[in-house]
Protein backbone atom coordinates (compact mmCIF):
# COMPACT_ATOMS: atom_id res chain seq x y z
CA UNK A 1 0.00 0.00 0.00
CA UNK A 2 2.74 2.25 0.47
CA UNK A 3 3.73 5.00 -2.30
CA UNK A 4 0.18 5.94 -2.07
CA UNK A 5 -0.39 9.83 -2.74
CA UNK A 6 -2.09 11.18 0.06
CA UNK A 7 -3.25 14.58 0.77
CA UNK A 8 -3.56 15.93 4.12
CA UNK A 9 -5.39 19.92 4.63
CA UNK A 10 -5.58 21.52 7.54
CA UNK A 11 -5.10 25.08 8.90
CA UNK A 12 -2.94 24.18 11.76
CA UNK A 13 0.81 24.59 10.57
CA UNK A 14 2.54 22.31 13.17
CA UNK A 15 -0.27 19.75 13.30
CA UNK A 16 -0.06 19.29 9.48
CA UNK A 17 3.99 19.10 9.59
CA UNK A 18 3.33 16.23 12.22
CA UNK A 19 0.77 14.28 10.18
CA UNK A 20 2.83 14.80 7.08
CA UNK A 21 6.37 13.17 9.12
CA UNK A 22 4.17 10.38 10.24
CA UNK A 23 2.63 9.27 6.98
CA UNK A 24 6.08 10.14 5.18
CA UNK A 25 7.62 7.45 7.64
CA UNK A 26 4.63 4.81 6.34
CA UNK A 27 6.08 4.94 2.99
CA UNK A 28 3.19 7.10 1.56
CA UNK A 29 3.56 10.31 -0.79
CA UNK A 30 2.30 13.28 1.23
CA UNK A 31 1.23 16.95 -0.14
CA UNK A 32 0.00 19.39 2.24
CA UNK A 33 -2.86 22.42 2.31
CA UNK A 34 -3.54 25.28 4.81
CA UNK A 35 -6.84 25.24 3.48
CA UNK A 36 -9.56 24.32 1.10
CA UNK A 37 -8.78 26.28 -1.71
CA UNK A 38 -4.94 25.47 -1.93
CA UNK A 39 -5.74 21.70 -1.58
CA UNK A 40 -8.15 22.17 -4.78
CA UNK A 41 -5.78 23.56 -6.72
CA UNK A 42 -3.10 20.90 -5.59
CA UNK A 43 -5.73 18.37 -6.10
CA UNK A 44 -5.92 19.84 -10.06
CA UNK A 45 -2.16 19.93 -10.76
CA UNK A 46 -1.49 16.36 -9.42
CA UNK A 47 -3.89 14.90 -11.72
CA UNK A 48 -2.15 16.21 -14.90
CA UNK A 49 1.26 14.71 -13.47
CA UNK A 50 1.88 10.95 -13.13
CA UNK A 51 1.00 11.15 -9.50
CA UNK A 52 -2.62 11.95 -9.12
CA UNK A 53 -4.03 12.32 -5.46
CA UNK A 54 -5.65 8.88 -4.01
CA UNK A 55 -6.52 10.12 -0.55
CA UNK A 56 -7.66 13.63 1.34
CA UNK A 57 -7.46 13.89 5.01
CA UNK A 58 -8.78 17.01 5.97
CA UNK A 59 -9.86 18.99 8.86
CA UNK A 60 -13.64 20.05 8.87
CA UNK A 61 -13.43 23.66 10.05
CA UNK A 62 -10.99 26.16 8.51
CA UNK A 63 -11.04 29.40 7.04
CA UNK A 64 -11.94 30.24 3.60
CA UNK A 65 -12.98 26.66 2.71
CA UNK A 66 -14.19 24.16 4.99
CA UNK A 67 -13.88 20.62 5.03
CA UNK A 68 -17.25 20.60 3.83
CA UNK A 69 -17.46 22.41 0.68
CA UNK A 70 -14.26 21.41 0.14
CA UNK A 71 -15.38 17.96 -0.45
CA UNK A 72 -18.55 18.74 -2.18
CA UNK A 73 -15.70 20.80 -4.32
CA UNK A 74 -13.64 17.99 -5.53
CA UNK A 75 -17.09 15.60 -5.88
CA UNK A 76 -18.62 18.65 -7.90
CA UNK A 77 -15.40 18.47 -10.05
CA UNK A 78 -15.38 14.61 -10.69
CA UNK A 79 -12.51 13.51 -8.13
CA UNK A 80 -13.92 10.23 -6.48
CA UNK A 81 -10.92 9.40 -4.07
CA UNK A 82 -11.55 8.07 -0.99
CA UNK A 83 -11.85 11.42 2.35
CA UNK A 84 -10.89 10.85 6.02
CA UNK A 85 -12.35 13.91 7.61
CA UNK A 86 -10.41 15.34 11.14
CA UNK A 87 -13.02 16.56 13.60
CA UNK A 88 -13.43 17.37 17.31
CA UNK A 89 -16.73 18.72 16.54
CA UNK A 90 -18.99 16.29 15.00
CA UNK A 91 -22.45 15.48 15.91
CA UNK A 92 -24.95 13.09 14.23
CA UNK A 93 -26.23 15.17 11.82
CA UNK A 94 -22.73 16.27 10.49
CA UNK A 95 -21.86 13.01 9.97
CA UNK A 96 -24.94 12.03 7.81
CA UNK A 97 -24.09 14.97 5.52
CA UNK A 98 -20.70 14.24 5.24
CA UNK A 99 -21.44 10.46 4.52
CA UNK A 100 -24.02 12.00 1.60
CA UNK A 101 -21.40 13.66 -0.26
CA UNK A 102 -19.12 11.13 -0.12
CA UNK A 103 -16.97 11.17 3.43
CA UNK A 104 -15.19 7.24 3.88
CA UNK A 105 -14.45 7.64 7.42
CA UNK A 106 -13.62 9.86 10.36
CA UNK A 107 -11.06 10.60 12.73
CA UNK A 108 -11.91 12.78 16.23
CA UNK A 109 -9.76 14.51 17.95
CA UNK A 110 -7.11 13.80 19.71
CA UNK A 111 -5.96 10.96 18.35
CA UNK A 112 -2.84 8.78 17.82
CA UNK A 113 -0.27 7.56 15.16
CA UNK A 114 -1.63 3.96 15.26
CA UNK A 115 -5.51 5.02 14.84
CA UNK A 116 -4.32 7.19 11.79
CA UNK A 117 -2.47 4.52 10.07
CA UNK A 118 -5.23 2.44 10.57
CA UNK A 119 -8.01 4.29 9.29
CA UNK A 120 -5.44 4.95 6.14
CA UNK A 121 -4.92 1.40 5.58
CA UNK A 122 -8.69 0.57 6.07
CA UNK A 123 -10.08 3.31 3.46
CA UNK A 124 -7.01 1.56 0.76
CA UNK A 125 -8.44 -1.69 1.81
CA UNK A 126 -12.31 -0.81 0.86
CA UNK A 127 -11.49 0.86 -2.38
CA UNK A 128 -9.48 -2.25 -3.52
CA UNK A 129 -12.39 -4.51 -2.37
CA UNK A 130 -14.75 -1.60 -4.18
CA UNK A 131 -13.10 -2.02 -7.22
CA UNK A 132 -12.46 -5.82 -7.61
CA UNK A 133 -13.79 -8.02 -4.83
CA UNK A 134 -17.72 -8.15 -5.03
CA UNK A 135 -17.75 -11.52 -4.76
CA UNK A 136 -15.95 -11.80 -2.01
CA UNK A 137 -17.78 -9.44 -0.35
CA UNK A 138 -20.78 -11.92 -0.79
CA UNK A 139 -18.86 -14.72 0.78
CA UNK A 140 -17.86 -12.45 3.82
CA UNK A 141 -22.06 -11.81 4.01
CA UNK A 142 -22.88 -15.93 4.01
CA UNK A 143 -20.07 -16.54 6.49
CA UNK A 144 -20.82 -13.49 9.42
CA UNK A 145 -24.69 -14.32 8.85
CA UNK A 146 -25.78 -17.85 8.98
CA UNK A 147 -29.14 -16.88 9.81
CA UNK A 148 -29.83 -15.07 7.03
CA UNK A 149 -27.48 -17.21 4.28
CA UNK A 150 -29.68 -19.42 2.55
CA UNK A 151 -32.35 -16.60 1.34
CA UNK A 152 -28.73 -14.22 0.79
CA UNK A 153 -27.46 -16.67 -1.28
CA UNK A 154 -30.91 -16.39 -3.85
CA UNK A 155 -29.88 -12.70 -3.91
CA UNK A 156 -26.66 -12.95 -4.50
CA UNK A 157 -27.67 -15.04 -7.71
CA UNK A 158 -29.78 -12.58 -9.15
CA UNK A 159 -27.62 -9.62 -8.12
CA UNK A 160 -24.72 -11.37 -10.07
CA UNK A 161 -26.82 -11.82 -12.76
CA UNK A 162 -27.06 -7.78 -12.79
CA UNK A 163 -23.72 -7.07 -12.35
CA UNK A 164 -22.44 -8.72 -14.99
CA UNK A 165 -24.02 -6.02 -16.84
CA UNK A 166 -23.74 -3.55 -14.81
CA UNK A 167 -19.71 -3.51 -15.60
CA UNK A 168 -19.97 -3.43 -19.15
CA UNK A 169 -20.76 0.34 -19.50
CA UNK A 170 -22.62 3.27 -17.97
CA UNK A 171 -24.90 2.88 -21.13
CA UNK A 172 -25.84 -0.85 -19.47
CA UNK A 173 -26.29 0.63 -16.40
CA UNK A 174 -28.86 3.35 -17.50
CA UNK A 175 -30.72 0.08 -19.39
CA UNK A 176 -31.18 -1.22 -16.21
CA UNK A 177 -33.12 0.99 -14.16
CA UNK A 178 -35.39 1.92 -17.05
CA UNK A 179 -38.72 0.39 -16.92
CA UNK A 180 -41.23 0.64 -19.57
CA UNK A 181 -44.81 2.21 -18.79
CA UNK A 182 -47.25 -0.20 -20.23
CA UNK A 183 -48.48 -3.86 -18.93
CA UNK A 184 -49.01 -3.42 -15.26
CA UNK A 185 -52.05 -3.93 -13.20
CA UNK A 186 -52.56 -0.27 -12.99
CA UNK A 187 -51.24 2.88 -15.58
CA UNK A 188 -48.46 4.55 -14.44
CA UNK A 189 -46.20 7.16 -15.50
CA UNK A 190 -42.83 8.48 -14.55
CA UNK A 191 -39.46 10.74 -15.43
CA UNK A 192 -35.96 10.30 -14.05
CA UNK A 193 -33.19 12.65 -14.01
CA UNK A 194 -29.70 11.67 -12.86
CA UNK A 195 -27.79 14.69 -11.52
CA UNK A 196 -24.72 13.23 -13.50
CA UNK A 197 -24.12 10.68 -15.58
CA UNK A 198 -24.69 8.16 -12.76
CA UNK A 199 -27.21 8.45 -9.86
CA UNK A 200 -28.35 6.91 -6.93
CA UNK A 201 -32.76 7.11 -7.72
CA UNK A 202 -34.61 4.12 -8.13
CA UNK A 203 -38.47 3.17 -9.45
CA UNK A 204 -39.30 -0.54 -10.11
CA UNK A 205 -42.88 -1.95 -10.48
CA UNK A 206 -44.31 -5.70 -10.76
CA UNK A 207 -47.77 -7.25 -11.03
CA UNK A 208 -48.45 -9.41 -8.61
CA UNK A 209 -51.50 -12.16 -8.91
CA UNK A 210 -54.14 -9.42 -7.20
CA UNK A 211 -52.20 -6.33 -8.45
CA UNK A 212 -48.35 -5.10 -8.02
CA UNK A 213 -45.56 -3.87 -5.84
CA UNK A 214 -43.84 -0.85 -6.59
CA UNK A 215 -40.19 0.52 -5.07
CA UNK A 216 -38.93 3.79 -4.99
CA UNK A 217 -35.27 4.40 -3.36
CA UNK A 218 -32.65 7.56 -3.44
CA UNK A 219 -28.98 6.17 -2.80
CA UNK A 220 -27.00 9.27 -1.32
CA UNK A 221 -24.39 10.18 -4.16
CA UNK A 222 -23.65 10.55 -7.55
CA UNK A 223 -20.73 8.09 -8.37
CA UNK A 224 -20.27 5.03 -9.17
CA UNK A 225 -20.64 3.41 -5.76
CA UNK A 226 -24.51 4.81 -5.27
CA UNK A 227 -25.05 3.24 -8.51
CA UNK A 228 -23.69 0.24 -7.54
CA UNK A 229 -26.06 0.13 -4.06
CA UNK A 230 -28.62 1.16 -7.02
CA UNK A 231 -28.55 -2.08 -8.62
CA UNK A 232 -28.03 -3.84 -5.64
CA UNK A 233 -31.41 -2.96 -4.31
CA UNK A 234 -33.18 -3.54 -8.14
CA UNK A 235 -31.58 -6.92 -7.56
CA UNK A 236 -33.37 -7.44 -3.91
CA UNK A 237 -36.36 -6.06 -5.52
CA UNK A 238 -36.26 -8.99 -8.21
CA UNK A 239 -35.86 -11.30 -5.87
CA UNK A 240 -38.49 -10.26 -3.35
CA UNK A 241 -41.09 -9.88 -6.38
CA UNK A 242 -40.16 -13.85 -6.93
CA UNK A 243 -40.60 -14.78 -3.03
CA UNK A 244 -43.72 -12.08 -2.56
CA UNK A 245 -42.22 -10.78 1.37
CA UNK A 246 -43.21 -7.65 2.66
CA UNK A 247 -42.11 -4.14 2.64
CA UNK A 248 -41.00 -5.00 6.40
CA UNK A 249 -39.29 -7.53 5.66
CA UNK A 250 -37.82 -6.47 2.19
CA UNK A 251 -36.37 -3.89 4.06
CA UNK A 252 -34.76 -5.76 6.85
CA UNK A 253 -33.28 -7.80 4.18
CA UNK A 254 -32.24 -5.25 2.06
CA UNK A 255 -30.91 -2.99 5.10
CA UNK A 256 -28.36 -5.89 5.91
CA UNK A 257 -26.86 -6.65 2.46
CA UNK A 258 -26.29 -2.67 2.10
CA UNK A 259 -24.22 -2.75 5.42
CA UNK A 260 -22.25 -5.52 4.16
CA UNK A 261 -22.06 -5.72 0.75
CA UNK A 262 -21.61 -1.88 -0.12
CA UNK A 263 -17.95 -2.05 2.10
CA UNK A 264 -18.83 1.69 2.62
CA UNK A 265 -21.97 3.38 4.40
CA UNK A 266 -24.32 4.81 1.45
CA UNK A 267 -27.73 6.15 3.28
CA UNK A 268 -30.89 5.46 1.46
CA UNK A 269 -34.77 5.92 1.96
CA UNK A 270 -36.99 4.28 0.06
CA UNK A 271 -40.80 3.51 -0.10
CA UNK A 272 -42.49 0.19 -0.69
CA UNK A 273 -45.87 0.29 -1.90
CA UNK A 274 -48.15 -2.84 -2.16
CA UNK A 275 -51.19 -2.66 -3.98
CA UNK A 276 -54.19 -5.08 -4.10
CA UNK A 277 -56.89 -4.32 -6.47
CA UNK A 278 -59.26 -7.37 -4.85
CA UNK A 279 -59.63 -5.61 -1.61
CA UNK A 280 -58.75 -2.52 -3.00
CA UNK A 281 -56.37 -1.54 -0.31
CA UNK A 282 -52.65 -0.15 -0.19
CA UNK A 283 -49.96 -0.94 1.87
CA UNK A 284 -47.07 1.48 2.70
CA UNK A 285 -43.55 0.89 4.26
CA UNK A 286 -41.23 3.65 4.42
CA UNK A 287 -37.95 3.73 5.13
CA UNK A 288 -37.37 7.86 6.01
CA UNK A 289 -38.65 8.83 2.53
CA UNK A 290 -40.70 11.79 1.53
CA UNK A 291 -44.45 11.22 1.80
CA UNK A 292 -46.86 10.06 -0.94
CA UNK A 293 -49.22 12.35 -2.40
CA UNK A 294 -52.75 10.78 -2.60
CA UNK A 295 -55.23 12.68 -4.88
CA UNK A 296 -58.76 11.40 -5.08
CA UNK A 297 -61.83 12.37 -7.65
CA UNK A 298 -63.43 13.91 -4.61
CA UNK A 299 -61.32 15.62 -2.97
CA UNK A 300 -59.28 19.00 -5.03
CA UNK A 301 -55.77 19.03 -2.86
CA UNK A 302 -53.19 16.01 -2.23
CA UNK A 303 -53.36 13.84 0.89
CA UNK A 304 -50.06 13.10 2.11
CA UNK A 305 -49.36 9.42 3.30
CA UNK A 306 -46.36 7.88 5.25
CA UNK A 307 -45.49 5.41 7.76
CA UNK A 308 -42.83 5.56 10.33
CA UNK A 309 -39.39 4.14 9.46
CA UNK A 310 -35.56 4.06 9.34
CA UNK A 311 -33.12 5.26 7.32
CA UNK A 312 -31.10 2.23 5.53
CA UNK A 313 -27.53 1.79 5.11
CA UNK A 314 -26.45 3.20 8.35
CA UNK A 315 -27.36 1.27 11.21
CA UNK A 316 -27.94 -2.59 12.19
CA UNK A 317 -30.89 -1.78 14.39
CA UNK A 318 -33.92 -0.55 12.70
CA UNK A 319 -37.45 -0.52 12.50
CA UNK A 320 -40.60 -0.04 9.68
CA UNK A 321 -44.20 0.74 10.06
CA UNK A 322 -46.82 -0.63 8.25
CA UNK A 323 -49.73 1.93 6.65
CA UNK A 324 -52.92 0.26 5.66
CA UNK A 325 -55.05 2.66 3.36
CA UNK A 326 -57.93 2.45 1.05
CA UNK A 327 -58.27 2.77 -2.99
CA UNK A 328 -60.69 3.66 -4.71
CA UNK A 329 -61.15 3.63 -8.74
CA UNK A 330 -59.47 7.14 -9.99
CA UNK A 331 -57.00 7.25 -7.03
CA UNK A 332 -53.87 8.91 -7.94
CA UNK A 333 -50.83 8.01 -5.97
CA UNK A 334 -47.44 10.22 -6.72
CA UNK A 335 -44.34 8.78 -5.17
CA UNK A 336 -40.87 11.17 -5.66
CA UNK A 337 -37.35 11.44 -4.23
CA UNK A 338 -36.32 14.80 -2.26
CA UNK A 339 -34.37 15.99 -5.27
CA UNK A 340 -37.91 16.88 -6.76
CA UNK A 341 -39.19 18.86 -3.65
CA UNK A 342 -36.03 20.16 -3.14
CA UNK A 343 -35.48 21.80 -6.61
CA UNK A 344 -34.54 25.90 -5.92
CA UNK A 345 -33.59 28.70 -7.59
CA UNK A 346 -31.50 31.96 -6.53
CA UNK A 347 -33.29 35.30 -6.83
CA UNK A 348 -30.43 36.77 -8.72
CA UNK A 349 -31.43 40.73 -7.52
CA UNK A 350 -32.59 39.36 -3.71
CA UNK A 351 -29.93 36.31 -4.06
CA UNK A 352 -33.21 35.14 -2.07
CA UNK A 353 -33.33 30.92 -2.27
CA UNK A 354 -36.66 29.95 -3.53
CA UNK A 355 -37.64 25.84 -2.73
CA UNK A 356 -40.35 23.82 -4.44
CA UNK A 357 -41.51 21.78 -1.50
CA UNK A 358 -44.15 19.33 -0.77
CA UNK A 359 -46.92 22.67 -0.76
CA UNK A 360 -45.67 23.15 -4.36
CA UNK A 361 -45.42 20.26 -5.98
CA UNK A 362 -49.09 19.59 -4.92
CA UNK A 363 -50.01 22.87 -6.51
CA UNK A 364 -48.02 21.68 -9.60
CA UNK A 365 -50.62 18.27 -9.84
CA UNK A 366 -53.48 20.02 -8.44
CA UNK A 367 -53.04 22.40 -11.53
CA UNK A 368 -53.11 19.36 -14.21
CA UNK A 369 -55.73 16.79 -12.48
CA UNK A 370 -57.55 16.99 -15.53
CA UNK A 371 -55.19 15.51 -17.74
CA UNK A 372 -54.58 11.86 -17.77
CA UNK A 373 -51.99 10.87 -15.77
CA UNK A 374 -48.82 10.79 -18.49
CA UNK A 375 -49.74 14.36 -19.71
CA UNK A 376 -49.95 15.36 -16.14
CA UNK A 377 -46.46 13.88 -15.29
CA UNK A 378 -45.13 15.63 -17.96
CA UNK A 379 -45.91 18.85 -17.53
CA UNK A 380 -45.33 18.66 -14.12
CA UNK A 381 -42.00 17.36 -14.48
CA UNK A 382 -41.58 20.31 -17.40
CA UNK A 383 -42.74 23.29 -14.65
CA UNK A 384 -40.30 21.61 -11.54
CA UNK A 385 -37.42 21.85 -13.91
CA UNK A 386 -38.08 25.08 -15.22
CA UNK A 387 -38.62 26.01 -11.78
CA UNK A 388 -35.01 25.32 -11.14
CA UNK A 389 -33.59 27.26 -13.95
CA UNK A 390 -32.70 23.35 -15.20
CA UNK A 391 -30.04 23.44 -12.74
CA UNK A 392 -31.08 20.22 -10.16
CA UNK A 393 -29.75 20.07 -6.92
CA UNK A 394 -30.16 16.69 -6.64
CA UNK A 395 -31.48 13.51 -8.78
CA UNK A 396 -34.65 14.08 -9.13
CA UNK A 397 -37.60 11.35 -9.87
CA UNK A 398 -40.94 11.55 -10.02
CA UNK A 399 -43.82 8.56 -10.16
CA UNK A 400 -47.32 8.45 -10.51
CA UNK A 401 -50.14 5.59 -10.91
CA UNK A 402 -53.63 5.48 -11.02
CA UNK A 403 -56.45 3.34 -9.61
CA UNK A 404 -58.10 1.37 -11.75
CA UNK A 405 -61.60 -0.77 -10.94
CA UNK A 406 -61.17 -4.19 -8.99
CA UNK A 407 -59.70 -6.83 -10.24
CA UNK A 408 -61.67 -10.39 -10.34
CA UNK A 409 -60.78 -13.45 -8.59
Amino acid sequence: MNGKHILICDDEKDFLGFLSIALEGKGYIVSKALDGKSATEIILRAENKDTPIELLVTDLYMPEMNGLELIRRIRDLGFCFPVIVITGYGNREILKELIKIGCDDFLDKPFNLDELYKKVAEVFEKQRLIKGTYEKAHEDLLKKHSDLSREAEAYKRSFANLRREFDAAVITYNDLISIREEGYNVPIAYRIKALSRLGGDYADIHNTPTGCDILIADVAGHDLAASYHTVLIKAFFDENCRTGKDGQSFFHLLNHALLDNGRNERMVTAIFLRLNLETMRGELVSAGHPRMIKFTKELPIGIRVSSGGTILGLYKDVSFDRLVFSLTPGDRLFLYTDGVSNARYIDGPTAKKHTLGENGLEYLISKYSELSIGSLVDRVWNEVLQFCRYKPCDDMLLFALEIPGRMKN
